[in-house]
């Protein structure tokens, strides 16, 4: 078996809408079913809040469809647990987003790779794949 990944929310999104805009490293591990792939409830969250508060568009069949996109990536779900929540609430580093926050502390947590084109994700000490 392959490495675990966790997918980044715009990550996410562009492999389901714009696939050509992800690097093709990234685009090579998401496609190898060798490898376990993630996804966070609080991407779920992020995606829902933000185009609630119309800050992102164009994601309406995204939200519609979340479960059978996952299937459709191979991607598993990654809920949020107490122990999560707690490391995101420690997490020293200044970056105050708290979907970053909790990204950060799943992927320390469960040892996943966070696949993300955010480089304020190594001031939490995550290792990551773009």
């Amino acid at each position: 078996m392959g490495r675990k990944y966790l997918l980044d929310t715009h990550v996410l999104i562009w492999a389901l809408t714009e696939p050509e805009r992800l690097p093709l490293a990234v685009r090579q591990t998401i496609e190898d079913r060798r490898h376990l792939l993630f996804v966070s409830a609080a991407s779920a969250w992020e995606i829902a809040t933000k185009w609630r508060l119309g800050r992102l568009r164009g994601v309406e069949a995204v939200i519609a469809g979340f479960p059978r996109h996952l299937q459709r990536l191979g991607a598993e779900e990654l809920p949020i647990t107490i122990e999560h929540s707690l490391l995101a609430g420690r997490l020293p580093a200044p970056h105050r987003d708290p979907f970053d926050r909790m990204l950060a502390a799943q992927a320390l947590i469960e040892g996943m790779i966070l696949i993300t084109g955010d480089p304020a994700f190594h001031m939490f000490g995550v290792e990551t794949l773009w």
